[in-house]
Protein backbone atom coordinates (compact mmCIF):
# COMPACT_ATOMS: atom_id res chain seq x y z
CA UNK A 1 0.00 0.00 0.00
CA UNK A 2 3.06 2.28 0.02
CA UNK A 3 6.07 1.77 -2.23
CA UNK A 4 8.29 3.90 -4.44
CA UNK A 5 10.15 3.62 -7.74
CA UNK A 6 12.73 5.75 -9.50
CA UNK A 7 9.87 7.82 -10.90
CA UNK A 8 10.16 9.75 -7.64
CA UNK A 9 12.71 9.01 -4.90
CA UNK A 10 12.93 5.23 -5.19
CA UNK A 11 16.02 3.32 -6.25
CA UNK A 12 14.54 0.81 -8.70
CA UNK A 13 12.64 0.89 -11.98
CA UNK A 14 8.91 0.12 -11.59
CA UNK A 15 9.38 -3.15 -13.47
CA UNK A 16 12.06 -4.28 -11.01
CA UNK A 17 9.89 -3.31 -8.02
CA UNK A 18 7.04 -5.40 -9.40
CA UNK A 19 9.37 -8.32 -10.04
CA UNK A 20 10.66 -8.20 -6.45
CA UNK A 21 7.15 -8.31 -4.97
CA UNK A 22 6.11 -11.09 -7.37
CA UNK A 23 9.06 -13.24 -6.22
CA UNK A 24 8.22 -12.52 -2.58
CA UNK A 25 4.76 -13.99 -3.12
CA UNK A 26 2.67 -10.85 -2.79
CA UNK A 27 -0.83 -10.71 -4.30
CA UNK A 28 -1.50 -6.98 -4.61
CA UNK A 29 0.45 -3.74 -4.60
CA UNK A 30 0.06 -0.01 -4.98
CA UNK A 31 2.91 2.06 -6.37
CA UNK A 32 2.72 5.40 -4.56
CA UNK A 33 5.41 7.68 -5.91
CA UNK A 34 5.53 11.25 -4.65
CA UNK A 35 3.23 13.53 -6.65
CA UNK A 36 2.68 10.94 -9.42
CA UNK A 37 -0.53 8.96 -9.84
CA UNK A 38 0.45 5.44 -10.89
CA UNK A 39 -1.38 3.71 -13.73
CA UNK A 40 -1.70 -0.10 -13.34
CA UNK A 41 -2.39 -0.46 -17.05
CA UNK A 42 1.21 0.53 -17.82
CA UNK A 43 2.64 -2.70 -16.47
CA UNK A 44 2.59 -6.39 -17.29
CA UNK A 45 2.60 -8.24 -13.96
CA UNK A 46 0.99 -11.11 -12.08
CA UNK A 47 0.27 -8.73 -9.21
CA UNK A 48 -3.11 -7.09 -8.75
CA UNK A 49 -2.18 -3.41 -9.01
CA UNK A 50 -4.01 -0.46 -7.57
CA UNK A 51 -3.53 3.10 -8.64
CA UNK A 52 -1.85 5.18 -5.98
CA UNK A 53 0.06 8.30 -5.04
CA UNK A 54 1.88 9.62 -2.03
CA UNK A 55 0.39 13.09 -1.99
CA UNK A 56 2.61 15.83 -0.62
CA UNK A 57 0.35 18.38 1.05
CA UNK A 58 2.16 21.68 0.46
CA UNK A 59 5.42 19.83 1.07
CA UNK A 60 4.65 19.32 4.74
CA UNK A 61 2.51 16.17 5.10
CA UNK A 62 2.32 12.89 3.20
CA UNK A 63 -0.80 10.79 2.58
CA UNK A 64 -1.29 7.68 0.46
CA UNK A 65 -4.33 7.76 -1.79
CA UNK A 66 -5.34 4.42 -3.29
CA UNK A 67 -8.05 3.63 -5.83
CA UNK A 68 -8.96 1.00 -8.37
CA UNK A 69 -8.66 3.56 -11.17
CA UNK A 70 -6.21 6.43 -11.64
CA UNK A 71 -9.10 8.56 -12.92
CA UNK A 72 -10.63 8.54 -9.43
CA UNK A 73 -7.60 10.04 -7.66
CA UNK A 74 -7.56 13.80 -7.23
CA UNK A 75 -4.29 15.58 -6.52
CA UNK A 76 -2.99 19.11 -6.45
CA UNK A 77 0.01 20.10 -4.31
CA UNK A 78 -1.85 23.33 -3.50
CA UNK A 79 -4.87 21.62 -1.95
CA UNK A 80 -5.32 21.99 1.77
CA UNK A 81 -4.93 18.72 3.61
CA UNK A 82 -8.64 18.50 4.40
CA UNK A 83 -9.65 19.29 0.80
CA UNK A 84 -7.30 16.57 -0.45
CA UNK A 85 -8.92 14.07 1.93
CA UNK A 86 -12.50 15.11 1.18
CA UNK A 87 -12.19 15.14 -2.61
CA UNK A 88 -10.61 11.69 -2.69
CA UNK A 89 -13.07 10.20 -0.20
CA UNK A 90 -15.86 11.48 -2.46
CA UNK A 91 -14.22 9.57 -5.32
CA UNK A 92 -14.22 6.34 -3.30
CA UNK A 93 -10.47 6.32 -2.60
CA UNK A 94 -8.69 4.97 0.46
CA UNK A 95 -6.84 7.76 2.26
CA UNK A 96 -4.08 6.84 4.73
CA UNK A 97 -1.96 9.36 6.64
CA UNK A 98 1.63 8.20 6.50
CA UNK A 99 4.37 7.64 9.10
CA UNK A 100 2.95 9.86 11.88
CA UNK A 101 6.11 9.54 13.97
CA UNK A 102 8.74 10.01 11.28
CA UNK A 103 11.41 12.54 12.28
CA UNK A 104 12.06 13.94 15.72
CA UNK A 105 9.42 16.66 15.24
CA UNK A 106 6.80 14.04 14.33
CA UNK A 107 5.38 14.09 10.82
CA UNK A 108 1.80 14.25 12.15
CA UNK A 109 1.48 15.75 15.66
CA UNK A 110 -1.51 14.31 17.50
CA UNK A 111 -3.40 17.62 17.50
CA UNK A 112 -3.24 17.71 13.71
CA UNK A 113 -4.55 14.14 13.49
CA UNK A 114 -7.39 15.18 15.81
CA UNK A 115 -8.25 18.18 13.62
CA UNK A 116 -8.43 16.28 10.31
CA UNK A 117 -11.57 14.32 9.41
CA UNK A 118 -12.84 11.55 7.10
CA UNK A 119 -9.52 9.81 6.44
CA UNK A 120 -9.61 6.01 6.61
CA UNK A 121 -6.58 5.45 8.78
CA UNK A 122 -2.96 5.98 9.67
CA UNK A 123 0.14 3.91 9.24
CA UNK A 124 0.53 2.27 12.63
CA UNK A 125 3.78 0.77 11.37
CA UNK A 126 6.05 2.06 8.63
CA UNK A 127 9.08 -0.18 8.37
CA UNK A 128 11.31 2.22 6.42
CA UNK A 129 11.39 4.47 9.50
CA UNK A 130 13.43 1.71 11.16
CA UNK A 131 16.42 3.25 9.34
CA UNK A 132 15.36 6.90 9.70
CA UNK A 133 14.87 9.27 12.62
CA UNK A 134 11.70 9.02 14.64
CA UNK A 135 9.88 5.76 15.31
CA UNK A 136 8.17 3.33 12.92
CA UNK A 137 5.47 2.44 15.46
CA UNK A 138 2.47 4.76 15.87
CA UNK A 139 0.09 2.58 17.89
CA UNK A 140 0.07 5.12 20.76
CA UNK A 141 -1.34 7.77 18.43
CA UNK A 142 -3.80 5.21 17.09
CA UNK A 143 -5.09 4.62 20.62
CA UNK A 144 -5.39 8.35 21.24
CA UNK A 145 -7.44 8.76 18.08
CA UNK A 146 -9.64 5.75 18.85
CA UNK A 147 -10.16 7.01 22.39
CA UNK A 148 -11.22 10.37 20.96
CA UNK A 149 -13.98 8.57 19.07
CA UNK A 150 -12.34 8.44 15.63
CA UNK A 151 -13.12 5.04 14.12
CA UNK A 152 -10.03 4.74 11.97
CA UNK A 153 -8.05 1.83 10.59
CA UNK A 154 -4.42 0.89 11.11
CA UNK A 155 -2.12 0.06 8.18
CA UNK A 156 1.33 -1.55 8.14
CA UNK A 157 3.39 -0.49 5.14
CA UNK A 158 6.96 -0.83 3.95
CA UNK A 159 7.34 2.57 2.26
CA UNK A 160 10.07 0.83 0.27
CA UNK A 161 12.64 2.98 -1.52
CA UNK A 162 15.63 0.68 -2.00
CA UNK A 163 16.72 -2.94 -1.84
CA UNK A 164 16.85 -3.38 1.94
CA UNK A 165 13.31 -2.03 2.37
CA UNK A 166 11.49 -5.00 0.84
CA UNK A 167 10.28 -6.77 3.97
CA UNK A 168 7.28 -8.76 5.18
CA UNK A 169 5.47 -5.75 6.61
CA UNK A 170 2.09 -5.68 4.88
CA UNK A 171 -1.70 -5.82 5.08
CA UNK A 172 -3.41 -9.22 4.88
CA UNK A 173 -6.99 -9.13 3.59
CA UNK A 174 -9.86 -11.55 4.18
CA UNK A 175 -11.55 -12.12 0.81
CA UNK A 176 -13.89 -14.59 -0.87
CA UNK A 177 -12.30 -14.24 -4.29
CA UNK A 178 -8.86 -13.04 -5.35
CA UNK A 179 -10.12 -10.08 -7.36
CA UNK A 180 -9.22 -6.42 -7.41
CA UNK A 181 -12.74 -5.50 -6.32
CA UNK A 182 -12.81 -7.91 -3.36
CA UNK A 183 -9.36 -6.83 -2.14
CA UNK A 184 -10.27 -3.15 -2.33
CA UNK A 185 -13.56 -3.74 -0.52
CA UNK A 186 -11.77 -5.56 2.31
CA UNK A 187 -9.22 -2.75 2.65
CA UNK A 188 -11.73 0.06 2.68
CA UNK A 189 -14.01 -1.69 5.20
CA UNK A 190 -11.23 -2.83 7.55
CA UNK A 191 -11.52 -6.55 6.82
CA UNK A 192 -7.76 -7.06 7.10
CA UNK A 193 -4.95 -7.18 9.62
CA UNK A 194 -1.47 -5.70 9.77
CA UNK A 195 1.22 -8.35 9.43
CA UNK A 196 4.85 -8.27 10.46
CA UNK A 197 5.62 -11.91 11.17
CA UNK A 198 2.66 -13.38 13.11
CA UNK A 199 0.06 -15.18 11.01
CA UNK A 200 -3.54 -14.77 12.14
CA UNK A 201 -5.66 -17.78 11.21
CA UNK A 202 -9.00 -16.36 12.33
CA UNK A 203 -10.32 -13.35 14.20
CA UNK A 204 -13.88 -12.23 14.77
CA UNK A 205 -16.72 -11.45 17.10
CA UNK A 206 -19.67 -13.38 18.49
CA UNK A 207 -21.96 -10.97 20.29
CA UNK A 208 -19.91 -9.48 23.11
CA UNK A 209 -17.00 -11.87 22.71
CA UNK A 210 -13.94 -11.34 20.53
CA UNK A 211 -11.80 -14.32 19.58
CA UNK A 212 -8.48 -14.74 17.83
CA UNK A 213 -6.44 -17.71 16.69
CA UNK A 214 -2.92 -17.44 15.30
CA UNK A 215 -0.33 -19.78 13.88
CA UNK A 216 2.72 -18.53 15.75
CA UNK A 217 1.92 -15.93 18.42
CA UNK A 218 3.54 -16.40 21.80
CA UNK A 219 1.71 -13.54 23.53
CA UNK A 220 -1.67 -11.97 22.77
CA UNK A 221 -2.60 -8.53 24.15
CA UNK A 222 -6.07 -7.00 24.10
CA UNK A 223 -5.80 -3.20 24.08
CA UNK A 224 -8.62 -0.85 25.11
CA UNK A 225 -9.45 2.80 25.69
CA UNK A 226 -6.37 4.96 26.14
CA UNK A 227 -4.00 2.13 25.23
CA UNK A 228 -4.77 0.15 28.41
CA UNK A 229 -3.88 -3.53 28.27
CA UNK A 230 -7.19 -5.18 29.15
CA UNK A 231 -5.86 -8.72 29.07
CA UNK A 232 -2.75 -10.57 27.97
CA UNK A 233 -2.17 -14.26 27.67
CA UNK A 234 0.82 -16.36 26.63
CA UNK A 235 -0.84 -18.41 23.94
CA UNK A 236 -1.44 -18.55 20.22
CA UNK A 237 -5.18 -17.99 20.70
CA UNK A 238 -7.39 -16.09 23.14
CA UNK A 239 -10.83 -14.62 23.85
CA UNK A 240 -12.18 -11.57 25.64
CA UNK A 241 -15.64 -10.17 26.36
CA UNK A 242 -16.72 -6.56 26.24
CA UNK A 243 -17.54 -5.24 29.69
CA UNK A 244 -19.75 -2.31 30.66
CA UNK A 245 -16.81 -0.05 31.37
CA UNK A 246 -15.25 2.94 29.60
CA UNK A 247 -12.00 1.11 28.95
CA UNK A 248 -13.94 -1.43 26.86
CA UNK A 249 -15.22 1.20 24.44
CA UNK A 250 -13.06 -0.48 21.80
CA UNK A 251 -10.74 -3.48 21.72
CA UNK A 252 -7.87 -4.11 19.36
CA UNK A 253 -5.44 -7.01 19.46
CA UNK A 254 -1.66 -7.23 19.28
CA UNK A 255 -0.14 -10.65 18.54
CA UNK A 256 3.53 -10.99 19.45
CA UNK A 257 5.76 -13.81 18.28
CA UNK A 258 9.42 -14.74 18.58
CA UNK A 259 11.88 -11.86 18.31
CA UNK A 260 10.39 -8.86 16.53
CA UNK A 261 7.42 -10.67 15.00
CA UNK A 262 4.12 -8.88 15.58
CA UNK A 263 0.72 -8.40 13.96
CA UNK A 264 -2.18 -6.08 14.74
CA UNK A 265 -5.92 -6.47 14.19
CA UNK A 266 -8.32 -3.68 13.41
CA UNK A 267 -10.32 -2.35 16.37
CA UNK A 268 -13.67 -3.80 17.46
CA UNK A 269 -16.14 -1.29 18.90
CA UNK A 270 -18.60 -2.00 21.66
CA UNK A 271 -21.19 0.14 19.87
Amino acid sequence: MHTHTNKSDGENLPEKVLNIYEKMGYTFLAITDHGIISDPDEYNTKLILFSGIEADCKGARHACIINMSKNNIIYSPEHSHQKLIDENINKGSIVVLNHPDWELKEHYPIDELYSLHNYHGIEIYNSVIERLSGTPLSSAKWDKLLSEGKKILGFANQDSHKQGDYLDCCNVVRIKNVTKKDIFESLITGNFYCYYGVEIIDVGRNGNEIFIKTKNAKLIRFIGFGGIVLKKIKSNEARIKFADDTVYRYIRIECLGVGEKISWTQPFFRE
